[in-house]
């Protein structure tokens, strides 16, 4: 009887250290899987960064192409968040656009063109995280039938993207 109680006492043992066991692993699991979902999506917040950046530069240069009395380029120039040292603002950059009759950055209607109106507008790389960005061009009358709709999509490879209307001067949200 003894034997019994003890082989009965090393299996109810057994299965309770099983048991913790798995409610261990559970647990662990689950916190992974919170931790790995949680996490934020790096290069969607960049091209939404990248996204706000090229709309404040593409409304300033509107607006400085209007004050200049509309011509067919503006420079546009960056400045520092300090004033240097004669109380003056520092000029970090400079970069010329090219503007079209409507007040908006132009380019050739291809991906190229995109391409170069980023470069334009931006003055970064085309790459978020080690990944490209990569620009095309879609005509408008082959969208909706208008050509008011032509516009430069930015994309990584798979995700997130934004797009500029190229006749409008509208920079449209990122999306998925």
């Amino acid at each position: 009887m003894l034997k019994q109680q003890a082989t009965e006492e090393r299996n109810r043992s057994f299965f309770i250290n099983i048991i913790v066991v798995m409610v261990f692993v559970g647990l662990m699991l689950g916190f992974i899987l919170y931790l790995n979902n949680n996490s934020p999506d790096l290069r969607r917040l960049t091209l939404e960064k990248l996204a706000e950046g090229f709309n404040t530069s593409v409304h300033n240069a509107h607006w400085q192409w209007q004050a200049e009395g509309r011509p067919q380029i503006v420079m546009l120039v960056s400045y520092a968040n300090k004033l240097g040292d004669d109380n003056k603002l520092v000029a970090t950059q400079r970069r010329p656009i090219f503007m079209s009759y409507e007040g908006w950055p132009k380019s050739t209607q291809d991906s190229a063109g995109c391409e170069e109106i980023w470069n334009m507008v931006l003055d970064v790389p085309m790459e978020i995280d080690g990944f490209r960005v990569i620009a095309e061009y879609y005509q408008g009358e082959k969208l909706t039938g208008n050509m008011q709709d032509s516009v430069c999509r930015y994309r990584l490879s798979t995700g997130p993207y934004f797009e500029y209307k190229l006749r409008l001067g509208q920079v449209l949200k990122v999306k998925s």
